[in-house]
C-alpha cells in the first residue's frame, strides 16, 4: 500500500516546538500561582487595615501593591531558594497586583 501525496507531505513536516511548555516555563508558572496564594491573606489583612480604601481607586491599589509587596520581598529573602529568587526577580509585585485587585 502506498502512502497518499498529502500523506508524503505531512510525513516531512517538522514537529513545531514553540507551542510546547517546557518545565521550567511550567515550573515557574506554578510558581507564580503559589505566589499568588500567599499574597492574597497579606492583601486581605491590608485591606481589614484600611476599611475606608475603594475597590476603583489606583492609589489605594498602588498603597496595597506597595505594602503586600514590601512583605513578599521580606519572606522571599528569609525563604531563598527558586521561591526567593522569583520573588526577587518581581514575582512578588506581580502576585502583590493580582491579590490586591482580588481584594479591592
Amino acid at each position: 500500500m502506498s502512502l497518499s501525496k498529502s500523506e508524503k507531505q505531512s510525513s516531512h513536516l517538522k514537529p513545531d516546538h514553540s507551542n510546547y511548555v517546557t518545565r521550567e516555563e511550567l515550573r515557574e508558572f506554578d510558581l507564580n500561582n503559589q505566589l499568588a496564594k500567599l499574597a492574597l491573606p497579606l492583601a486581605q489583612a491590608w485591606r481589614d487595615n484600611h476599611p475606608d480604601a475603594q475597590p476603583g481607586s489606583e492609589s489605594d491599589l498602588d498603597e496595597c501593591v506597595l505594602a503586600v509587596a514590601i512583605e513578599m520581598a521580606v519572606a522571599g529573602e528569609a525563604v531563598g531558594g527558586p521561591m526567593g529568587a522569583l520573588i526577587a526577580a518581581g514575582g512578588g509585585v506581580a502576585a502583590a497586583s493580582v491579590a490586591c485587585r482580588r481584594v479591592l
